[in-house]
């Protein structure tokens, strides 16, 4: 088999894009173990952190398994899986798989909104701040809602229905957090930082901040479950 070096941008939806290919022409088949991420980088002539981002989205939608200390394997189930619409599939993913898919997604999503959008959809997306700073009592919709309207300036339809279709798992961790003081001024607080580099124009410092936000709820569901089994 071989892959084409892909030099663009967006570049692990790239890699994502020629690995499903390959499964549909029978290239890659149900339960073949993938090559190592050193192998792939070779082969798509990109970096480690691109492959490792690829291998997140497939394994979030379900279509790759990794075993530890064996590898990564096409899931033997596959044909079925790219038969299903995404949402489906994706209703199954734990609430890990939201994470890592969101970190990926989210971060990714927030450039393509600086290259997208204009002053004014900026500023109504820093205006859902003002309601998330007045409303710190537990008014969950507005996360959902900043959520929303940074994916709607993206133009892209699938990171829309995204945030709508996980809403209630996002509103079900919102909603847990109430337990934690102090964090919902610390998720106004990632939202600010989110905004402001939007505002800038600073895809980089735009990026950053995204996984920052992504990360901090991981923990915080992380502490959460620790709490809950003491």
């Amino acid at each position: 088999m071989s892959f084409v070096p892909v030099r663009n941008e967006r570049l692990s939806d790239k890699v994502v894009n020629q690995i499903l290919d390959m499964i549909h022409s029978g290239d890659l088949k149900p339960g073949q173990k993938l090559p190592s991420e050193l192998v792939f980088c070779e082969q798509f002539a990109v970096s480690r952190g691109v492959i490792r981002e690829a291998m997140i989205q497939l394994q979030a939608l379900g279509y790759i398994r990794r075993k530890t200390k064996n590898g990564t394997f096409i899931e033997k189930d596959i044909i079925d899986r790219l038969s299903r619409p995404v949402a489906d599939a994706l209703k199954e993913a734990t609430f890990q798989d939201l994470l890592d898919f969101r970190d990926s997604l989210e971060s990714r999503m927030v450039e393509i909104v600086i290259d997208r959008c204009t002053d004014e959809e900026i500023e109504e997306i820093r205006q859902t701040l003002d309601a998330d700073a007045l409303k710190l009592n537990g008014h969950f919709s507005l996360d959902h809602y900043f959520h929303y309207k940074l994916a709607q300036a993206s133009r892209n339809i699938f990171y829309m229905n995204f945030i709508d279709t996980y809403y209630d798992l996002i509103e079900e961790l919102a909603q847990a957090n109430k337990k934690q003081e102090g964090s919902l001024a610390s998720i106004a607080h990632e939202h600010q930082a989110i905004v402001d580099a939007i505002g800038q124009r600073d895809k980089n410092a735009a990026h950053q901040a995204m996984e920052t936000h992504i990360n901090n709820v991981r923990q915080r569901r992380q502490r959460l479950e620790s709490e809950s089994v003491q």
